[in-house]
């Protein structure tokens, strides 16, 4: 396992993460502990900045390379290079890297300057999910689906119909590690445990509102570390009518008027929703299937 210390040096030359773009810089390149695998370091900084992406295996190209993507990891080297896993981590690419070096094989870390992933603009038209997924230059790997049906049998209800997009898309994960998603099946954070959590446990919480499954109760699909809480005010017959409320302390509600995929995507951009995550240059979404 590489080493703690490591770890935290490598995040000692990211960048700030409030604020205007930094300055770009040339990519940084850390020579790991002596004895350190690929495997070991790719585990350490996984339990920072969540799964990983493949960029390059065996010296192959994976999938298109670009500014999203992770292209400024990998323009440092040349031919010696034989993997590189990567992670997008606001204003910074995080990458483990094996080489080849004067016939040796070294693991390395390369830190990156990443562009905001929305800089070219968002087209007109394009859907809530779509919308977030441009913001956070989020590219989905192939994963398995959520069994909806099951998951709203099990609630007795159906689910709004960007919420199950947005988890199509994204899966289990946080956005710029403020927001976390629930997702059905997902050990810890799945939806429908929450649900039934809730129900027992949040009556004096949840005052003046009433809980899932209650008539108009309350339905969990977001929480943060800040101790926020990201639900839905159920109640209106089509479930993309629901409501987002966010309970920002112990008897103090928001109301937003609007869907989740509107509000995420208005908790990253609107200055006048007052959530620190606007002032952030470079989404992105922490993946940890």
């Amino acid at each position: 396992m590489v080493e703690p210390s490591f770890v935290n040096t490598v995040w000692q030359h990211l960048r700030p993460v409030l604020g205007p773009a930094p300055a770009p810089r040339p990519a940084v390149i850390l020579d790991v502990p002596d004895g350190t695998d690929l495997h070991e370091l790719v585990d350490g900084i996984s339990g920072r900045a969540g799964t990983p992406r493949t960029l390059i295996d065996d010296g192959r190209r994976v999938e298109p390379l670009d500014a999203r993507t992770g292209q400024p990891l990998v323009e440092a080297f040349g031919t010696e290079l034989l993997e590189m896993r990567a992670w997008p981590h606001w204003n910074d690419w995080i990458g483990c890297a094996r080489v080849v070096r004067a016939g040796r094989e070294h693991a390395l870390v390369v830190i990156a300057d990443r562009a905001d992933p929305a800089a070219e603009g968002i087209p007109e038209g394009a859907s809530w999910p779509e919308r977030l997924r441009l913001l956070t230059g989020w590219e989905p790997p192939p994963r398995t689906p959520v069994d909806w049906q099951a998951a709203e049998q099990a609630l007795g209800t159906r689910l709004p119909g960007d919420y199950k997009e947005i988890v199509d898309l994204f899966g289990y994960g946080s956005f710029d590690t403020y927001l976390e998603l629930l997702v059905p099946g997902v050990r810890g954070l799945d939806l429908v445990e929450w649900a039934t959590g809730d129900a027992v446990h949040a009556r004096d919480l949840w005052r003046p509102h009433s809980v899932f499954p209650a008539p108009g109760g309350i339905l969990r699909w977001g929480t943060s570390e800040q101790e926020l809480d990201f639900v839905w005010q159920t109640g209106a017959p089509d479930p993309d009518d629901w409501t987002v409320l966010v309970r920002t302390d112990f008897d103090t509600w928001e109301r937003h008027e609007s869907g989740m995929g509107e509000f995420l995507v208005r908790l990253l951009t609107d200055e006048r929703l007052g959530y620190p995550t606007h002032r952030i240059a470079a989404h992105c979404f922490m993946d940890y299937a």
